[in-house]
Parts: C-alpha cells; sequence; structure tokens
C-alpha cells in the first residue's frame, strides 16, 4: 500500500524546492518572467503585469500546438518546447506534473535555465 503521507511531503518538498528556484530565476537578468501551472491553480510573476493575457494566451498555445505536433509525428509525451522571436524567448517544461513557462530575453541560454530547474 502507497504511503500517501511521505508522497505528500515529497511533493511539498518539491514545490519548496521549486518555488526558491524560481525566485531566483526572475532576478537574473533578461528575465521577463514566468507562469507555473499544475492542476488546481497557476502562478504568475512577470516584470510586465499589463501582458499577463498575452503571456498567457502565447503560454497556452503553444504548448496545445506542441503536444498537437509530437501526437501526430508519435514522438511521445512534451518535455519542452523553446518559442523563439527577433527579441524573445518562451521555454515551456513540465517539472513535477506541473507546467512551467520562462519567458526572456532572446540572449538567454534556455538549456542552461532548463538544466537548472530539471
Amino acid at each position: 500500500m502507497p504511503d500517501t503521507k511521505s508522497e505528500t511531503k515529497n511533493s511539498e518538498e518539491d514545490n519548496e524546492e521549486l518555488r526558491k528556484k524560481l525566485q531566483e530565476l526572475k532576478n537574473q537578468k533578461g528575465i521577463l518572467g514566468y507562469i507555473v501551472r499544475d492542476s488546481q491553480s497557476a502562478s504568475i510573476d512577470l516584470k510586465d503585469p499589463t501582458k499577463i493575457i498575452d503571456y498567457a494566451l502565447l503560454s497556452s498555445t503553444a504548448f496545445d500546438i506542441g503536444c498537437d505536433m509530437t501526437e501526430t509525428l508519435q514522438m511521445g509525451e512534451l518535455d519542452n518546447l523553446v518559442v523563439e522571436s527577433e527579441e524573445t524567448k518562451l521555454l515551456f517544461m513540465n517539472i513535477n506534473d506541473r507546467r512551467l513557462n520562462i519567458f526572456m530575453e532572446k540572449n538567454v541560454d534556455h538549456n542552461k535555465l532548463y538544466t537548472d530547474l530539471k
């Protein structure tokens, strides 16, 4: 029989560790903000709060398209995705059953962020 108290404790520790990493991340040069979602809630921290709807729409659309593409091409589950424009990037990744979207300037090393957060 699974130990639900142990699982809950591990989940709470994972949540706290992710929160600490995100607090450190948001202060890094070139980071515009992030959105993290789980099955019950979402947390948004953006340097320009007037763009919350724009960033939420972009992250949701990118996720849906990425999932559709991986399903159509039978590539398995979407683990991470990077969307780049002329000036900015979006890194999407799954961490502990949470969807994390990090918005950044184009010159930020998204591979390093991915490795640090994983």
